[in-house]
């Protein structure tokens, strides 16, 4: 009698470093050799990559192959009998399976054995109380090695949003970190931030886990929580994913930080608070933070004001009275009148930039926007009047438009504000409608990255709004 052979493969690596794959492309090789050796012809492969057998992980390749034994496969090829299982609890559910479907495991390396058999078994039993023992082993020296590079601030694993291999930080991608902290912190939930990058049209770092080139609120927590971004070190040997507060900080990393180490303590308390809000809360003040006063520096604040009950409420920003230090207090200026003087400030700043000795400045970049804005112009005008060619039109412009690509990249590294990639630099009236178009904290970040200090001085009693009391200094 003919007994026919139905062979299934099974191929797994514990750690794909690269992405590439190679390591079970070698093992495939090598697995489809012995399975053509017993007579089977395309026999069906079964791949678990960079998942190891030992930490409890689901493994779907795994499970995929059991239901394969049970539609009648009676061999199972594998490279070594260690790529199948490394837990005796496996072992026992396989033997268990066994009982009812018989199968034999051919290895690669180490020779087949049947389960069906008391040898067999007994073999299979033998190994794999090494291969745990071993893997256990292996696992508390890495473990020790792991933690004593994070308590020296190394920087561990491959390129993370924000910093390139090596924790070399990536400007860009830091801008986007820094406006994402400064909305959370100023109340914004995880979903509406998502919600602004996906809008800003901002990619993550990959498409991995099926997130599609999208942003998504379980992303956006795992970025914020990090004490990688404000250039900690953290550890969790035990830990798959992160935890809502974040894996625990061992101490300063040897990279850069994008944002401070008590940001990301604030962060952290926020996000593991389980009685946080998880709606959108109301939006920041455009300048509250950022104008401060002239008396004693510290932020003001905005709040409601009037000085006659039943009056219409009037916002102010205020520098709060702090009873430890007795200089703070007493200045107030309008909410409104403030707002609007600072944006018409800001807006003829970006309508009119100034060149700047500095050309890795904002001044100096915004100007060179303008004067890529205008070479396009100039262009368009030329062919129009037919005094260029359609080759050297179509030449010109996609040299203007590289260069204009290549400069607004570079403002938003420098200044931060995501915005300004699209920003009509130079034009007063289209500004006008961008600056329309955008939420606060994308104006406050606007603000920020053109100016460095917006100063009010005391004024006097009982007058009206005077533009006199403002001291902005522009970044050079």
């Amino acid at each position: 009698m003919t007994i026919v052979v139905q062979a299934a493969i099974y191929l797994r690596i514990s750690q794909d470093r690269t992405g590439l794959r190679a390591g079970v492309q070698r093992q495939e090789a090598d697995c489809l050799a012995l399975a053509a050796r017993l007579g089977v012809e395309d026999a069906p492969v079964f791949v678990d990559n960079d998942i190891s057998a030992f930490d409890g992980r689901d493994r779907p390749g795994y499970q995929a192959l059991i239901n394969a034994v049970r539609r009648g496969v009676t061999h199972i090829v594998v490279w070594h009998v260690d790529r199948l299982y490394r837990r005796p609890r496996e072992l026992e559910d396989l033997l268990d399976l066994v009982e009812q479907y018989p199968v034999r495991i051919e290895a690669v390396r180490g020779g087949g054995f049947d389960l069906n058999t008391t040898e067999g078994r007994l073999m299979a039993r033998q190994l794999v109380a090494i291969a745990a023992y071993e893997s256990g082993h292996k696992s508390d020296r890495v473990k020790r090695a792991n933690r004593r590079l994070a308590q020296q601030g190394r920087w561990h694993g491959p390129a993370r949003y924000g910093y390139g291999p090596g924790g070399v930080l990536i400007p860009e991608q830091a801008a986007v970190i820094r406006q994402m902290a400064d909305r959370f912190l100023a109340g914004e939930s995880l979903r509406s931030i998502a919600m602004w990058l996906n809008h800003s049209k901002i990619p993550p770092l990959g498409t991995k886990n099926g997130t599609s080139g999208l942003w998504y609120p379980y992303t956006v927590r795992s970025v914020l929580a990090s004490a990688r971004i404000s250039g900690q070190r953290a550890y969790s040997p035990d830990t798959h994913t992160d935890p809502a507060g974040g894996r625990e900080i061992l101490g300063p990393g040897e990279w850069d930080p994008i944002i401070t180490p008590g940001e990301t303590a604030r962060i952290r308390e926020i996000l593991a608070d389980p009685g946080r809000r998880r709606t959108q809360p109301a939006r920041p003040s455009l300048l509250g933070g950022i104008a401060r006063c002239g008396k004693c520096g510290a932020g003001l604040t905005i709040a409601g004001h009037s000085r006659t009950t039943g009056r219409t409420l009037r916002l102010r920003y205020t520098c709060q009275r702090d009873p430890s230090r007795p200089q703070r207090g007493g200045l107030s200026i309008d909410a409104t009148h403030l707002e609007d003087y600072v944006t018409g400030r800001v807006l003829h700043r970006l309508a009119h930039p100034r060149a700047s000795s500095d050309t890795a400045s904002p001044s100096a970049l915004l100007a060179q926007v303008t004067m890529i804005n205008e070479r396009i112009h100039q262009l368009d005008q030329d062919r129009r009047a037919r005094l260029i060619a359609t080759s050297e039109y179509r030449a010109g412009l996609g040299a203007a438009e590289e260069a204009l690509a290549e400069t607004s990249r570079q403002l938003v590294a420098t200044g931060g504000a995501i915005a300004l990639h699209a920003a009509p630099i130079g034009d007063p009236v289209a500004l006008q409608s961008w600056w329309q178009a955008l939420d606060t904290t994308d104006r406050r970040a606007v603000i920020t990255t053109l100016i460095s200090t917006l100063r009010i001085s005391p004024g006097k009693p009982g007058r009206s709004f005077d533009p006199s009391r403002i001291r902005i200094t522009y970044r050079r």
